[in-house]
């Protein structure tokens, strides 16, 4: 509803007025408190799930832990291997999945997301983080899609950082039909000294209907259009909510990660916070016509 009032010779009109869009928070953990994660915020991954990789991923505090502010994902190798749960004998004529084939869990780690719990479609994602080393260390922020099955539900690989690229930290989108396009088109990479200092960073994305800008503490180095994803329907998956991934991977013969030197181990991947905010349009209340 509009309404005016005469002034002089203006005529005031008290109705909303669209000016530049501001960032506002819609979601955030600075993991403040002690112990496990805030489980209204995160859920854990467990078991062998992805890419060979040889970590269990365990819900135990030794290997996903908040402490002094700090939200610590633990690879370890266990003193005593455990056997794996999940373990099915497959008659010889009958292949198991790969997460059913290993007999024993070796080595644990941490992986967390909000699956469930948070999504979002469109915004701004900072993490501060500190990253572990050694070959073998495979730390990764990244979002997967609400809707479909991967890779067609869209993956947005904010950070991934592998030790045969040691100054280098990637940003990679997964979609159906991503590998027919060329690598530096649907990857980038920040390469500098900073990325092996041992120090915080944060890493970050800008995330619109138009384009995903990733950045390294706050400087920009790889931009991807979206609609080089979209599907033959016209829908792209990078126009649909996402969740939020962290986790801390193991390399194995095969994978990106590499060969795993067992004597790195325990690696820490830390998180000091993760933020994120969309943009909302401001309003002015009132705008002068004469």
């Amino acid at each position: 509803m509009m309404r005016g009032v005469m002034t002089g010779l203006f005529l005031i009109i008290t109705v909303p007025v669209a000016c530049a869009a501001e960032w506002v928070p819609v979601f955030s953990d600075e993991f403040l408190n002690e112990g496990r994660p805030d489980a209204s915020k995160w859920r854990y991954e467990r078991g062998f799930v992805r890419n060979s990789e040889p970590q269990w991923y365990s819900d135990a505090l030794q290997n996903v832990a908040v402490r002094q502010g700090v939200l610590e994902l633990i690879a370890r190798k266990e003193t005593l291997s455990q056997p794996n749960p999940d373990f099915v004998k497959a008659p010889p004529a009958v292949q198991a999945s790969w997460p059913k084939q290993t007999t024993h869990i070796r080595f644990t780690s941490g992986s967390i997301d909000t699956k469930g719990k948070f999504a979002f479609r469109y915004g701004k994602m900072e993490v501060r983080a500190r990253l572990p080393k050694g070959q073998g260390v495979w730390p990764a922020i990244w979002t997967l899609g609400v809707q479909r099955r991967h890779p067609d539900c869209g993956e947005i690989d904010v950070m991934e950082y592998v030790w045969s690229s040691q100054q280098t930290v990637w940003s990679t989108l997964h979609f159906v039909g991503s590998r027919d396009l060329p690598q530096r088109v649907r990857s980038g990479g920040f390469t500098g000294a900073s990325v092996l200092d041992g120090a915080w960073h944060v890493y970050g994305m800008e995330w619109s209907a138009e384009k995903i800008i990733f950045t390294f503490d706050g400087m920009p180095y790889f931009t991807f259009p979206l609609d080089l994803a979209n599907r033959p329907d016209g829908s792209n998956p990078f126009r649909e909510p996402h969740y939020v991934k962290l986790n801390l991977a193991l390399g194995a013969p095969g994978n990106w990660g590499g060969k795993l030197d067992e004597t790195i181990l325990p690696q820490t991947f830390a998180v000091d916070y993760i933020r994120i905010w969309q943009k909302q349009e401001a309003t002015l209340g009132e705008k002068l016509t004469r």
